[in-house]
């Protein structure tokens, strides 16, 4: 009974999967490209010195840590609940977890003994979702369940292993899912997969469309200075309606093929801006610098500080080095590079992929 629901259950999932393409497109324009989604929410308390106070919810991506131990089906993610504060001035910020808040997200739902890896954060059309990037699946978060809603494979749509899911943002009324945006090769350098450079579309209905962004992720990457076989890996994006343009924080940078070991110290301090249709780009450093001072550590996720008209970003990095725990890192700055709050630790030693304000 157990295979058939779940056979069922993909079933209803594949039925409003739509490919690139002209049909695709006119799916969209005959559905809900056009209908208005339900505004963001965000909770905010002004404080008698005129400060703002911002909720805050990060997620975990736990790798193999994510599975229960004594439990045989069983897999989690951890939501940890935090506040920030930002000054009038709008340049001093504080960031506080709230004791106790830790709260376990459970599914059975994995591919080859491993799931619930979530790799970020985002509210669409009124539900916080939040996507595992070992099985494909994007949860919907309430309360302390991981809701299953839609299931992305990877690439052009038509494969049967799940996209590993690494960013999510709103452009217009459609949700946006993204990967690493870089071709997978094997050790003597030769592209095996392109999967990573398509991107999923989403209606407020659940249909999907694969979209191939290899033309942007190249383009992006020359013009930082990394060209192919050079390489950026992206984990966190956002587009800003506000300032109608994209936002990319790159998590790794080389300038070649990749190989594991180095990869862990390829750290960047780069924002990618573009323009809504994406046809240009410019980078800046952040810091004020092209030195990275942490090359161990990564962007994995990050969100816009609300009432800054899209101008200052709270990120996550994550450290991820062979032989030690990993660790995650929260800073503040703004989208001309300067740093309001320099990395700060999360503690716990946890893996946090994705924030959001709620």
């Amino acid at each position: 009974m157990k295979s058939l629901l779940i056979v069922g259950t993909l079933s209803l999932f594949a039925g409003v999967i739509a490919q690139d393409g002209e049909e695709a497109d006119q799916q969209l324009t005959r559905g809900d490209r056009h209908l208005k989604i339900i505004p963001r929410t965000i909770h905010k308390r002004t404080n008698t010195d005129g400060s703002t106070t911002y909720d805050l919810l990060v997620i975990t991506d736990m790798d193999n840590d994510a599975k229960v131990e004594k439990e045989q089906w069983k897999w989690r993610a951890v939501t940890r609940k935090g506040t920030l504060t930002l000054q009038a001035n709008k340049k001093d910020v504080t960031i506080d977890w709230i004791k106790d808040s830790d709260q376990n997200l459970t599914s059975g739902l994995n591919y080859k003994g491993r799931a619930m890896e979530m790799s970020d954060l985002s509210e669409y059309n009124g539900h916080l979702l939040s996507p595992d990037d070992k099985t494909g699946m994007l949860y919907e978060i309430k309360g302390k369940q991981a809701i299953p809603w839609v299931f992305l494979n990877s690439g052009p749509g038509n494969t049967t292993k799940g996209m590993k899911v690494e960013w999510l943002t709103t452009y217009g009324n459609l949700l946006y899912a993204g990967g690493h945006g870089s071709e997978y090769r094997n050790t003597k350098g030769e592209v095996t997969s392109e999967d990573p450079m398509w991107i999923k579309t989403i209606t407020r209905r659940g249909q999907v469309r694969s979209v191939n962004w290899k033309d942007v992720f190249s383009r992006m990457r020359t013009k930082a200075g990394y060209p192919e076989p050079g390489y950026l890996t992206h984990e966190a994006v956002q587009y800003s309606e506000k300032q109608g343009m994209w936002y990319f924080l790159p998590r790794k940078a080389s300038k070649t093929a990749y190989e594991e070991a180095a990869d862990e110290t390829k750290g960047t301090n780069l924002l990618i801006k573009a323009p809504s249709d994406l046809s240009s780009f410019e980078v800046v450093y952040i810091g004020g610098t092209k030195d990275v001072k942490h090359p161990d550590r990564g962007y994995s996720a990050f969100d816009f500080v609300p009432d800054s008209a899209d101008t200052l970003i709270v990120a996550i990095k994550s450290k991820e080095v062979t032989g030690s725990p990993p660790e995650s890192y929260i800073t503040v700055f703004d989208t001309d590079g300067q740093v309001l709050l320099p990395d700060q630790k999360l503690e716990d030693g946890y893996k946090f992929e994705g924030i959001y304000f709620v």
